[in-house]
């Protein structure tokens, strides 16, 4: 297993490929530490791969998330499956489903059979109105950390740059606003995108020369 195995057209990590038996210790750790799955297993996951093992790069982490935004099912399983993949191929997809999903699991069964004989006491309900802030600030650090790197990104192409990023924004808002699917949101986005991305790259024109 190489390092070009995960390697994107963003930078490739500086840390070596994990072996199966490191993929699937990882992501047991995050299947028997992610209650509630949601913005709580992203940072999760995130934490993991990124900031502390650093088998991925931001920028290559943001790009796999917004490709599973486009596949259907749960995006953290689509996730699962992708990283999975990129680091050890069918096999790396099969111990990374066994490590998720085996304790989360277990313990949603667990929980679930506790939950149905304690949920009317006043301290479960209490402790479940404080849930919700918890995960609000959750999701801002996640979308935080998976935004810094794109938006860099337009931070270097100058002005014009973060104007871009902004109009591609509020217009995917509006379009979800006015009811259009997620999709086709998406699709927007990406095409805007991908068009400025475009036009900015261009190598100017050269002058002809008129000695």
């Amino acid at each position: 297993m190489t390092t070009s195995m995960v390697s994107s057209s963003l930078d490739a990590p500086t840390t070596p490929c994990p072996s199966l038996f490191e993929l699937f210790t990882t992501w047991l750790r995050i299947g028997a530490t992610s209650f509630g799955g949601g913005s709580a297993t992203q940072l999760l996951i995130q934490q993991q791969f990124v900031t502390r093992r650093q088998w991925m790069t931001p920028g290559a982490f943001a790009q796999d998330w917004a490709i599973v935004q486009f596949a259907p099912g749960i995006n953290l399983i689509a996730m699962t499956v992708l990283i999975g993949h990129r680091f050890g191929g069918m096999p790396g997809v099969a111990v990374s489903l066994l490590g998720m999903l085996g304790p989360a699991i277990a313990i949603t069964i667990a929980m679930t059979a506790l939950y149905s004989q304690v949920r009317d006491w006043p301290q479960v309900q209490g402790a479940l109105r404080g849930v919700t802030p918890a995960l609000v600030g959750l999701s801002i650090a996640f979308m935080w950390r998976l935004l810094k790197e794109p938006l860099a990104g337009l931070k270097r192409r100058g002005r014009r740059g973060p104007v871009a990023g902004l109009t591609l924004l509020a217009v995917a808002t509006a379009l979800t606003a006015l009811g259009v699917p997620v999709l086709f949101a998406y699709l927007a986005g990406a095409v805007g995108l991908g068009a400025f991305y475009g036009i900015t790259s261009r190598p100017p024109k050269e002058e002809p020369w008129t000695g």
